[in-house]
């Protein structure tokens, strides 16, 4: 049996991003199907109470965040690299994270905005009220975001005119003739146009550097996908134990130290606090050791950049 398992739903961007990185390295893995909505309960066991999509688990640590996920697969499956030569020279590890972060921002919002303003009348309540949830916010007014449509094609519109000058620099992929994060990074909000109908994914028809670019990362597909169901997922933890604590780098002098309670936050959306004992932590990721009553020791591991870590 395959030992990576991934908690995802099928139209999650983020999602298609890490099964994208899973197609790229030709990996086997296991597929759980996790709710698109609140409440998720065969996976907050796993995190705490972290909901966000996609979730790792190999065993009884557990991975959130995209781009850790990236650093993770990378660790144990080294080749084919995410983290290029060509890449990493033209910026190094953080010149990919920043064109990363700066996609999953500037370019992923104005593509989910435009989308779901396109389609405010097919939009499920339930959805609705959950990512108001998420936010913080009041639930969202169809009308109003139909109303808004125009403004978020703009928003898009100019990220994409960035991403398209960066893809009409005479190489095949962001950073050089090999992909990398940046690419599936860059990918998945464009996937996401794609997928909600014809006329919303019809905005890229004047960005011929980014159409033929996503055609290319298009096929690196999904790799071999098996499905499982939730509970043979937390059985696997239950029996399993969390990996001994690595540190990858350095911390600063004011991290917590090994053995500190804290919660781990995101700081955008999904504002849930996981609660834990920091086991190991640096400049770029922190992992905390939490008991879970139906599954016992559990190890969650976050990226350090978009997270608040506050003393428990």
């Amino acid at each position: 049996m395959t030992e990576i398992i991934l908690h995802h739903y099928d139209s999650s961007p983020f999602a298609e991003k890490a099964r994208l990185m899973l197609g790229f390295k030709g990996l086997t893995w296991n597929s759980v199907v996790q709710p698109i909505w609140a409440p998720k309960p065969k996976l907050t066991p796993l995190t705490g109470g972290y909901r966000r999509t996609p979730v790792m688990q190999i065993g009884a640590d557990v991975y959130v965040d995209t781009n850790l996920i990236a650093e993770e697969l990378e660790r144990r499956h080294p080749q084919p690299t995410l983290f290029p030569e060509n890449g990493t020279a033209a910026g190094g590890w953080g010149g990919l994270l920043a064109f990363s972060l700066w996609a999953e921002r500037m370019l992923f919002w104005p593509a989910v905005r435009y989308a779901m303003a396109f389609n405010a009348d097919k939009l499920p309540p339930e959805l609705l009220e959950d990512r108001a949830r998420m936010n913080g916010a009041p639930r969202a007014d169809v009308e109003r975001m139909k109303a808004a449509a125009p403004m978020f094609k703009e928003q898009l519109h100019n990220a994409l005119a960035v991403l398209d000058d960066a893809l009409g620099q005479g190489t095949l992929y962001l950073f050089g003739d090999e992909p990398s994060l940046a690419d599936f990074a860059a990918y998945h909000p464009i996937w996401f146009l794609e997928n909600n109908g014809r006329k919303v994914g019809g905005v890229m028809a004047e960005y011929l550097n980014a159409q033929a670019w996503n055609g290319r990362v298009r096929e690196f597909r999904h790799g071999t996908r098996i499905e499982m169901e939730p509970d043979a997922a937390l059985a696997i933890a239950r029996e399993a134990t969390p990996l001994p604590p690595e540190t990858v780098g350095e911390a600063d002098d004011n991290a917590p130290q090994p053995g500190t309670s804290v919660t781990v936050t995101p700081e955008d959306f999904g504002k849930d606090p996981v609660a834990g004992e920091v086991t190991a932590i640096s400049r770029r990721r922190i992992s905390i050791r939490r008991e879970d009553p139906e599954l016992g020791e559990i190890a969650v591991h976050f990226p350090r950049i978009g997270y608040v870590v506050r003393p428990a």
